[in-house]
């Protein structure tokens, strides 16, 4: 029994005796091994992460952030950011200046390889408080940046659609209404005259009878390309305003000119040489009513009606002395009945 018990504690003592103590690694390789580890963790987070010094270079990446820029984490440390990003080195400077004002986040868009990024920055600082770099968060919002740009070409097709002639282009008549109360409180502010023309296309029913609409929609494009071409400021508006009908705005225009313009758009139609076999005149001509405001001062609305009211007189007057003609009205003086 005691020599059983003695060979056991002979076989316990020799496997004892195997087990050699583990020898701590050294110091440098147990940092390195801990800065792999800390790596990995650091490639595996989906958020593009970096650390930029301030000299301008990348101390750390991760993989998410270092695939944006098409490179390993490895090959980003120590490269200048500007190198990376466009005009990046300026914003790089502005950004720990604001760290070292106390600012503590932020956050703006960037474009990388045709792709849109949120950053969000933040300082790291060291034990004396001051910033010694800071940190860069990227997350992708190009879907989001696409559609927003979608949403926009859409809002901005809707908003011309909304404010122009679907056949001409011009701009239409609630747009012009909209557009005339708004010179005349400019120029009732600066004591400039308004002038406006009223267009009308003579026998323009006719012309339709006679060719038909598809040519009458053709006829109306070419004189509004025309009469576009004539405005050379870029406050004065040409717009449709009903059927055959067109007007022109001329902010701080005085009549004389207003007139002068008139006759210019006369001769620019009749330049266009439009066969109109139901025209005394043979091709397609204008009527044009010329009114002037030489006081805008006053309530606008009101002010608006009068214009409008004297430019259509006008137009009325250019019909009854037999079209292809210009006439003009006064309409600084009160409107009566």
């Amino acid at each position: 029994m005691r020599s059983n018990r003695k060979s056991y504690c002979n076989r316990t003592h020799r496997r004892r005796s195997a087990i050699q103590p583990v020898q701590p690694l050294p110091l440098h390789e147990q940092l390195m091994a801990a800065g792999a580890q800390l790596q990995e963790l650091y490639d595996a987070m989906p958020v593009a992460l970096g650390a930029i010094g301030r000299d301008g270079c990348y101390l750390v990446a991760n993989a998410a952030y270092a695939t944006i820029h098409g490179m390993s984490p490895s090959s980003l440390i120590g490269r200048p950011v500007a190198r990376c990003l466009p005009d990046a080195q300026e914003r790089v400077e502005e950004d720990f200046r604001a760290f070292d004002d106390g600012i503590q986040t932020i956050e703006r868009e960037l474009e990388c390889r045709g792709r849109y990024y949120l950053a969000s920055l933040k300082p790291l600082r060291g034990l004396d408080g001051k910033v010694t770099a800071m940190t860069i968060a990227l997350v992708d919002i190009t879907s989001r940046k696409r559609l927003e740009r979608s949403l926009e070409r859409s809002n901005r097709h809707w908003r011309f659609r909304a404010n122009h002639d679907h056949l001409t282009g011009l701009p239409n008549r609630r747009f012009v209404d909209r557009t005339i109360v708004a010179e005349l409180r400019q120029c009732a502010r600066t004591g400039a005259p308004v002038s406006v023309l009223m267009i009308d296309v003579d026998y323009f029913k006719n012309y339709n009878d006679h060719v038909g609409h598809q040519r009458g929609d053709d006829c109306l494009r070419a004189i509004a390309t025309r009469l576009n071409a004539r405005v050379k400021r870029p406050l004065d508006t040409i717009g449709r305003y009903g059927g055959e009908e067109f007007i022109l705005i001329l902010p701080a225009t005085d009549a004389g000119t207003a007139r002068q313009m008139a006759d210019a758009a006369l001769d620019a139609v009749r330049d266009l040489a439009i066969a109109h076999p139901a025209s005394p005149y043979g091709h397609v001509t204008l009527s044009i009513g010329v009114a002037t405001l030489e006081d805008a001062t006053g309530d606008a609305l009101q002010r608006c009606d009068e214009l409008l009211s004297h430019a259509d007189r006008a137009l009325y007057s250019a019909k009854a002395v037999g079209r292809n003609t210009a006439f003009a009205s006064l309409s600084r003086l009160p409107i009566t009945d």
